[in-house]
């Protein structure tokens, strides 16, 4: 048996395998050894950068899927609104009227939808968080937390869509939007539950519409504070498509003074007409919060120049029994929108506020931005 001897310190490690090689197997094939061995590295790189492209592959699909969901599912969007005000009462100011963000989407070819929106102006707060599901046009079902159904003007026309600045006294105090009527100030949301549908459709709308829905009665992002809930029922009745005629009624129980429940129930009833040209809109609404009627009333007319222009006028009033709601007030608005995400918007109002015996003129000036 021969023996292997190092043939100096400085020899490389390849140099040293092919010596042992020759003093253990003295035939052996230099030349078939190298090529073996190159073999044996390209297969096993080969290899490795297989499974690297399969792994590349692999999350790429992943990610693929992930952003294909996301186009399909989940659509963001929102909005942020500011501007300047001034009244000869509280003077001028700088204000952030709302910054919004949304997150909706559907599922199951638009059988259910859903909706997170959420408000960061101030103390930030959610605002929309619910789930519906659409089986029928007669039908469908929405649960969570959502815009009351009372009056036209709180659930169909958003901020970004109503035509003044700030909202008709009939949605700010009994639509709860404010808490001056029954103490709930809840930007005109609950959490609940209602059924909502359309019948005899046409042309792309219903003729009859319908909601019918029970809530906390607590306000959002809270639960129940009392053992009653609110009923709201409404239907909206569209004789041609630009022309609503609407009715509500909620009944409500609202805590008051520790384990004292006061009846709040109201009603209301509106017209409302929207063309190419023109646009008119009314409602009246009567309330009653432990035996203290109080009577809202608005109404409005506005002219569609060619876009993006629409200018607008609105007298309204509130009173009650008790006196602590009675004002009257008249503004006069333009809007500008010239692309789809700037509306610029612009009020003069006169407000006579019997309760505090002063007589308010104000300018209001606000842009929102939409995304």
């Amino acid at each position: 048996m021969a023996l292997w001897v190092p043939i100096s310190i400085s020899t490389t490690r390849n140099a040293i395998f092919y010596s042992y090689l020759r003093a253990v197997k003295p035939n052996v094939d230099i030349m078939k050894i190298k090529q073996l061995l190159v073999a044996v590295a390209m297969l096993t790189v080969g290899a490795v950068t297989s499974a690297q492209a399969q792994e590349s592959q692999a999350a790429k699909s992943t990610g693929e899927k992930i952003k294909e969901f996301a186009d399909k599912h989940m659509r963001l969007s929102g909005y942020l609104q500011g501007g300047f005000s001034w009244d000869t009462d509280a003077g001028s100011t700088f204000y952030l009227r709302r910054a919004r963000v949304s997150l909706s989407g559907d599922f199951a070819k638009e059988k259910f939808d859903y909706r997170l929106q959420v408000d960061m102006a101030g103390s930030p707060k959610i605002c929309d968080l619910y789930v519906r599901y659409k089986p029928l046009n007669e039908l469908n079902v929405q649960l969570g937390q959502f815009k009351l159904p009372f009056s036209m003007e709180n659930e169909l026309y958003g901020p970004t869509k109503v035509e003044f600045i700030e909202y008709s006294y009939l949605t700010t105090y009994l639509a709860r939007n404010n808490n001056m009527y029954d103490g709930i100030a809840a930007t005109g949301r609950d959490m609940g539950l209602q059924l909502y549908g359309g019948f005899i459709k046409r042309d792309g709308y219903s003729i009859i519409n319908y909601n019918l829905g029970v809530y906390n009665g607590a306000g959002i992002n809270c639960k129940d504070n009392n053992k009653s809930k609110d009923a709201i029922a409404r239907i909206i009745v569209k004789p041609f498509a630009t022309l609503s005629i609407s009715g509500s009624y909620m009944y409500s129980e609202v805590s008051h003074g520790g384990n004292r429940y006061m009846k709040a129930p109201r009603w209301s009833a509106g017209l409302f007409w929207d063309n190419k040209y023109f646009v008119v809109r009314t409602e009246y609404a009567q309330a009653d919060f432990g035996g203290n009627t109080t009577d809202a009333f608005y109404a409005l007319a506005g002219y569609h120049f060619a876009k993006p222009w629409t200018v607008a006028a609105r007298y309204e009033f509130i009173n009650d029994k008790a006196g602590v709601l009675d004002q009257q007030r008249i503004t006069l608005g333009g809007v500008y929108s010239p692309f789809k995400f700037l509306r610029l918007q612009l009020n003069a109002s006169y407000e006579m506020d019997a309760l505090r015996e002063k007589n308010i003129f104000g300018g209001n000036l606000m842009v929102s931005a939409i995304f």
